[in-house]
């Protein structure tokens, strides 16, 4: 069985089909400038919620692994497995549906690494070849109103962060949104790799170039991952939602000094970023 007729078994035969995320999936990754192996997928959250309660078919394994969530989480988990799906068979692989979890997060299958983040509007997911990849990650974020943005922005960032961004978009909301979700991309990228949480602080705005920002990790996450390590994150705006992006390749090893000459010419140079 193809992994699409998998997962549509799950809606009983339903074909989830949203030509509007469809059409702009292929614009959004051209945005974030994604290489040409890395798969984006996205969905809307109403697409899957009309699914979800008219055509979830009981006993099937979503059905199953959405038990005891209330409706919202139901929805989003489903849209979020759904993503990852279609990446996955961008990549040309037949996958399980919907992914396992371990630990709260997804197993990817032997030879991916992949990512999924979802808002109250859209969800997406990317995945690439481990062989290439040590890690990905993607954050969706809906523009924080005015109200919202002023009560967590202590949490987000230092007032000099903000500061710095605001000379290059000289609005807070959509500021502070962009770097909310750069930081939450960040992380769901190294999370995987260094098994631990951190906050927001973890890492500072100290660059910015259109549609990218770069962020440095303000202390040691781990002995291959040191403080002051620089890292680009895309960004694209989609309507009111901002979707983030970060790509790690595989031969990326702080602690070689080889490796890192090699993440100084693939990554920064290119760019026009001054190298950690």
């Amino acid at each position: 069985m193809r992994i699409e007729e998998v997962r549509d078994h799950c809606f009983g035969g339903h074909s989830l089909h949203d030509p509007f995320m469809g059409g702009w999936t292929p614009v959004i990754s051209a945005m974030l400038d994604l290489p040409e192996d890395v798969t984006l997928s996205g969905i809307s959250i109403a697409v899957v919620r009309e699914a979800m309660e008219t055509h979830l078919s009981p006993g099937s394994a979503l059905q199953l692994a959405v038990t005891g969530m209330n409706t919202k989480r139901r929805t989003e988990f489903a849209a979020g497995r759904v993503c990852a799906s279609e990446a996955l068979r961008g990549m040309g692989l037949i996958a399980e549906f919907p992914l396992p979890v371990r630990n709260r997060l997804p197993v990817w299958p032997l030879g991916v690494v992949g990512s999924i983040s979802h808002c109250n509007t859209i969800a997406v997911a990317m995945t690439a070849p481990k062989s290439r990849y040590c890690a990905l990650g993607i954050d969706v974020e809906s523009l924080l109103d005015p109200d919202t943005a002023q009560g967590i922005q202590q949490y987000v960032c230092r007032d000099e962060e903000l500061d710095r961004l605001e000379r290059y978009i000289p609005c807070r909301s959509r500021s502070l949104t962009i770097l909310f979700s750069a930081k939450e991309a960040l992380y769901k990228a190294l999370f995987p790799l260094v098994g631990r949480f951190k906050d927001f602080h973890a890492a500072e705005f100290v660059g910015f170039e259109p549609c990218s920002v770069v962020l440095r990790l303000t202390h040691d996450w781990t002995s291959c991952w040191r403080a002051e390590t620089k890292i680009k994150v895309r960004y694209a705006w989609l309507g009111q939602e901002v979707i983030s992006a970060v790509c790690l390749p595989r031969y990326l090893d702080l602690t070689k000094r080889e490796t890192h000459e090699k993440f100084r010419q693939w990554y920064w140079r290119p760019h026009g970023f001054a190298a950690p």
